[in-house]
Order: C-alpha cells, then sequence, then structure tokens
C-alpha cells in the first residue's frame, strides 16, 4: 500500500485562481527544479495546470518569504505558486502543477486503485477494496472486508509499518540517523502498535527483523500486547519477496510477493503454519491507477 498518505484536499471559494476550483488528489514528487511565481493579476498563467494544495510561509523580510515559499513548492512537487496575499509577515499561496509534467505519471509512481482479497479455503473478507487516488479507502464499503484487510494485509505491510508518513506515527532514531523505534497512536492518543527495527550491523540501510507489538483486541486492558518478529527478504534491488511472521518463536504464516516489469508489487500469497505445515490461506491482487484514470 505504497502510497497509503493523506493529501490535502481544499476548495477556494473566495479568490479565483483558475476554472477548476477543486485540488487535485493527484499525489505529486519533490523535485529540485526552478519554480515559477504568480500574482493573482497575471492570471492565467499560459501553461495549462492543476492546483495541488496550499503553501504558506512566514517572514517579516518579504524576499526570505519568498524563498521559502519556492522550497515549500519543490518539496511538495510544484511547478509554479500562485501568490494570494501577503499580510503581516504571512505569505499565503496555491501551488501548481503544470500538466505537461504529468502525462507520464504512472511510469514514475504507482497509485492503488484496488487491492482484490482472495481468501483461500474459506469466504471470509473476499472482495475488492476501493482506493482514491491519494491513498485513502474509499468511503461506504464492506466494515468486515475492511476490518480482514487491516488485520492480514496492512498489519504485514513494510510501507505502512516503515515508511508510511501519517501524523499518527512517532518515530526516534539510531546513533546512525536511521528509524529504529515507530509508535502508532489512535484518535484518542492512545498508542495501539510499536514497531522496532533491527538493521544487523551498522552498514545496512534496510531492516533485517522487525519487531511489531500491537495491542490484543482480546483484552480491555491495552498492558496486553500480542507481540510478533517479523523476518524479511530481499531482492537484489532492496524489494521485499518473502516474509516470515514469528509468535513466541514459531513460524506462524509467511508471505511471497510478486512484480510487474515497474517493479510494483501485483500480487502476494500468504500461508499460514499449523503443526509446522503450511497452509495456503490468503491471495492479494494489486491495481494501480493508468493515465486514464488520472485524466490528465
Amino acid at each position: 500500500m505504497k502510497r497509503l498518505i493523506a493529501i490535502l484536499v481544499l476548495m477556494i471559494s473566495c479568490v479565483r485562481v483558475s476554472a477548476q476550483n477543486v485540488f487535485t488528489k493527484v499525489p505529486t514528487l519533490p523535485h529540485t527544479h526552478e519554480v515559477d511565481v504568480f500574482f493573482l493579476h497575471e492570471l492565467p498563467i499560459k501553461e495549462p495546470y492543476f492546483k495541488t494544495l496550499m503553501i504558506e510561509t512566514d517572514s517579516n523580510d518579504y524576499n526570505d518569504a519568498l524563498v521559502q515559499l519556492k522550497q515549500k513548492a519543490q518539496s511538495v512537487g510544484a511547478d509554479a505558486v500562485i501568490i494570494l496575499n501577503y499580510d503581516r509577515g504571512h505569505l499565503i499561496s496555491v501551488g501548481a502543477k503544470y500538466k505537461k509534467n504529468m502525462t507520464s505519471i504512472d511510469s514514475t509512481v504507482a497509485f492503488l486503485k484496488t487491492i482484490r482479497v482472495v481468501p483461500i479455503n474459506n469466504n471470509k473478507g473476499s472482495g475488492d477494496i476501493q482506493f482514491d487516488i491519494d491513498g485513502t479507502i474509499k468511503p461506504n464499503q464492506s466494515k468486515e472486508l475492511i476490518n480482514y484487510f487491516e488485520d492480514n494485509i496492512l498489519n504485514y505491510d513494510f510501507d505502512f509499518l516503515i515508511s508510511d508518513k501519517s501524523s499518527r506515527w512517532q518515530e526516534t532514531a539510531d546513533i546512525y540517523n536511521r528509524i529504529e523505534k515507530r509508535k502508532l497512536k489512535n484518535n484518542n492518543g492512545i498508542v495501539v502498535k510499536k514497531v522496532t527495527l533491527n538493521y544487523g550491523n551498522s552498514n545496512s540501510k534496510i531492516p533485517q527483523v522487525l519487531e511489531v507489538d500491537d495491542i490484543n483486541q482480546n483484552y480491555a486492558s491495552s498492558s496486553m500486547w500480542h507481540t510478533e518478529r517479523l523476518f524479511p527478504v530481499y531482492n537484489n534491488i532492496g524489494k521485499l519477496t518473502e516474509l516470515s511472521v514469528y509468535w513466541k518463536n514459531a513460524l506462524v504464516r509467511r508471505q511471497q510477493l510478486f512484480y510487474d516489469a515497474k517493479n510494483r508489487l501485483i500480487m502476494a500469497d500468504w500461508v499460514k503454519f499449523e503443526n509446522q505445515k503450511p497452509i495456503p490461506f490468503l491471495r492479494v491482487e494489486y491495481e494501480y491507477y493508468k493515465n486514464a484514470d488520472l485524466k490528465l
């Protein structure tokens, strides 16, 4: 679930920036090229563009505020900024992404569209989970299916455990500036998941073992934790190809992952172990948005 990130989606009703009033949901990648600066009286921009998000800076020096603005625009992937107002050191602008720079977006980054959950030997949790272009789960889907997805897929997804940058995650680094511990809080601010990353040696950049602690939902006390150890196997470009899960030193499940020519995850097969024997129980299939879906 690469790309389970929340993108701010807003509407501008008081300022007519362009014919489009809604910010695009398409996530944009950071860049280092020059950022164009426009003012309201200079509109329209000659290049066709999407609005991305509001970009604001604070500085009593106007030139310094502009420098900060360009840097922020680069970090959020905006090709240009449209300045709306500068008042009392507060600069307000709208980011713009040129359409010409988004025409081949599906060849550079994968936007998850659908996860197909196919349990084996039972029908529990079977079905498709639909994602919006910004990586959020679309509303009005089966609650039972979503719960099954979270318990059996998301809880073992490396992008979620290691890379997800939701504000609900808190991170601490080791002496080599690698992420060592992560904590996930629920909407009430209570820690519900703890992840410890072990890299094996000082030269490794990718974790060799993950220890994942989850609150055991069968107990009312938040002190009751269910702890699993995850052992990954990577290919020669650092892609996860196999994941073994241990509980109380016993192998309980194993995942094999498969990728397409663009190195996008397209399928994962899970087996469970009963009396040390593997039993197939789950297949997961991944589909991604194409340019035609994005209407670029």
